[in-house]
């Protein structure tokens, strides 16, 4: 098994650690262990004495109880915690997917969510969201790819680089068809709880027996590094997951265990934090995109802390413009081509507010010498 060459993540780690302006970020704004301990009324002296030692290889059962919170009808038996939600999509793909299968994703897409399905030896089709349509999906399009092979249908909601929703309509209908056809549907929903609106639908798992549900303490919680993520299913897919782990991390961190623990039982602060910092940077960033709508056109996210747009002048690649800016000023961007998509880039508006206006000013400088 051979997976391809991840093009996002390879631009990042060339570029993220000498970057002076992040912009490519699609993280919440992280948090330092002193703030969360803050949040959560917690001492150090309870961090500095736990022990770093082997943790259980599904994660602790009071995070997976935890977790399982979030999901109604659902315990820590449908709970399997992850390296990030990263290795949550490897173990099911490998668990769910055989050469062979018919596999549909979200496109354009982060590439974990279809390149291991594709080293896996799938068929993979892609439901292609059309900036022409603003991005909205169209259940039609995706219905035309389903067939008798079909295994997997892979959505994120809200979805990364775009910020469209899939509302709770259409995915029910998404998932009465894998009830009838007897497929899976994987919906990444890292940016669920990072949305201050009521067009996100429920998580996917609560919904159907047929729907696996990935989470992470990353994007919207803002805590990347603790490298925690986790997904929600049958138990049954829980177990067969189980004997993959085994054979990739065994188990997470004890520390981010017990650090997840302690902001996911502080949740709603967390989550009010991260996106009041949001809307306070998309008011920033909506004004300097109509400010420099000669250069761009661009779909409003509907939710979550991205926004893909397109470069209007004739000849300048997505990677052509990131690399200058780059470059010339010190502002990393992700080219859109690095999700198979000339000519835009992607742009992350979940940073700390000073960073993030002054990363704005100094893409002003490059995009003033682009006129």
């Amino acid at each position: 098994m051979q997976p391809s060459p991840f093009l996002v993540e390879r631009w990042l780690n060339t570029h993220e650690q000498v970057a002076r302006y992040n912009l490519a970020e699609t993280d919440a704004q992280p948090f330092t262990v002193q703030e969360l301990l803050q949040i959560a009324h917690t001492s150090a002296q309870e961090l500095l004495d736990k022990s770093i030692s082997y943790n259980p290889t599904l994660g602790s059962d009071p995070l997976r109880e935890l977790i399982a919170s979030f999901y109604p009808n659902h315990s820590a038996d449908n709970v399997l915690v992850t390296t990030g939600a990263m290795e949550a999509d490897f173990l099911l793909a490998n668990v769910l997917v055989n050469p062979g299968d018919t596999v549909i994703v979200q496109y354009p897409a982060y590439q974990a969510l279809y390149s291991i399905a594709e080293a896996r030896g799938a068929n993979v089709k892609f439901w292609q969201l059309a900036r022409d349509e603003g991005f909205k999906p169209n259940l039609n399009k995706l219905e035309q790819l389903i067939d008798a092979n079909t295994k997997l249908v892979v959505l994120n909601i809200p979805h990364n680089p775009t910020g469209a929703v899939l509302n709770e309509s259409d995915l029910r209908t998404i998932l009465n068809w894998a009830e009838q056809k007897g497929f899976w549907v994987l919906c990444d929903e890292v940016y669920h709880d990072l949305a201050a609106t009521d067009k996100i639908p429920p998580y996917a798992c609560t919904l159907s027996p047929k729907a696996i549900s990935v989470g992470s303490m990353s994007k919207a919680y803002g805590l990347s590094g603790l490298r925690l993520g986790w997904f929600v299913g049958p138990a049954s897919l829980v177990e067969k997951a189980w004997q993959w782990k085994d054979y990739t991390t065994i188990s997470i961190s004890p520390i981010s265990d017990y650090l997840a623990q302690l902001a996911l039982s502080n949740k709603k602060q967390i989550i009010a934090r991260n996106i009041a910092i949001a809307n306070r940077n998309w008011g920033l960033l909506a004004n300097w995109l109509k400010k420099w709508s000669r250069l761009f056109a661009y779909v409003p996210p509907e939710a979550g802390i991205l926004v893909f747009p397109w470069l209007k002048q004739p000849g300048l690649s997505g990677t052509d413009f990131c690399q200058g800016a780059f470059d010339e000023e010190g502002v990393l961007l992700v080219p859109g081509e690095a999700f198979g998509q000339a000519g835009h880039f992607r742009l992350g508006f979940g940073a700390d507010c000073e960073t993030f206006s002054t990363g704005l000013a100094q893409l002003d400088r490059y995009c003033s010498r682009l006129e």
